[in-house]
């Protein structure tokens, strides 16, 4: 049963609202104190002054702006999510609305966040030369470009091997190595932004920061897909029940 634009979206916004939550949780157990600790070193590096004078924000604005935006951002995401499923749920791979939908946060997370993570990797406070701010911007587009561009082909590939053969293995796996292939050249060929971190900021600091923003996204993205695969089954059983109902009372009268 065609179901309306409307409920799709409403359901799209839930899922990007627990993407969004779960994202502040993972924000203020993981990446907050990283960046604290990057502060404190930038403040020491500073005098003590890089973020008392002439701020005009003070940090505590700046939290309540931050965890307000990784709210906002997922549920204006989880609309598009919910376009892109239910234009494209018949070719993902799984058995079960879930599962699908899943399977589309992961390729969301692949296209938006880990190629440009690895292209671009996210930098604490006090990293990072503000000349570089254009290349770094311009690459990231490229990198989100590039990704996504790998999950369209992957598509294609599949389509074209499923008019090939009736193996669904084989189609897969093909389509897995085909895929793999191409994200090498990427990683290989693309432009990456290189920058030296200050002494100032140790190693440790520099990856802590980076696997916490990029497990924000991670768990965001596998939220924001878990939560729509639910709503989806729940509202296809209710479809279907409603499909016998119907079909139950004409076969009465």
């Amino acid at each position: 049963m065609k179901q309306p634009w409307a409920t799709r979206l409403g359901r799209g916004a839930l899922a990007g609202l627990a993407g969004g939550v779960s994202a502040v949780a993972i924000l203020w157990g993981f990446v907050e104190p990283a960046l604290e600790r990057a502060i404190a070193l930038e403040d020491v590096g500073a005098g003590g002054h890089a973020h008392t004078e002439g701020a005009g924000v003070t940090r505590l604005q700046q939290q309540i702006g931050g965890t307000l935006t990784v709210v906002i951002v997922p549920v204006l995401l989880g609309l598009a999510f919910a376009v892109v499923y239910a234009s494209s749920r018949h070719r993902l791979s799984g058995t079960s609305e879930v599962t699908r939908s899943v399977s589309l946060g992961g390729l969301a997370f692949f296209a938006l966040a880990l190629i440009p993570a690895i292209l671009v990797p996210a930098n604490p406070p006090g990293v990072g030369d503000p000349g570089t701010v254009n290349t770094r911007t311009l690459t990231y587009l490229l990198a989100i470009l590039l990704g996504v561009s790998v999950v369209g082909a992957a598509f294609a590939i599949h389509a074209r091997l499923q008019e090939r053969t009736a193996s669904t293995v084989m189609v897969r796996l093909q389509t897995v190595l085909v895929s793999a292939g191409l994200t090498a050249g990427i990683l290989l060929l693309a432009p990456r932004v290189r920058e030296q971190a200050p002494a100032l900021v140790p190693s440790d600091l520099l990856w802590q920061f980076r696997a916490a923003s990029l497990l924000q996204l991670a768990v965001m993205w596998l939220a924001m897909g878990l939560v729509l695969g639910l709503l989806e089954r729940r509202a296809d059983r209710s479809s279907r029940a409603r499909v016998r109902e119907s079909s139950a009372r004409q076969s009465a009268v």
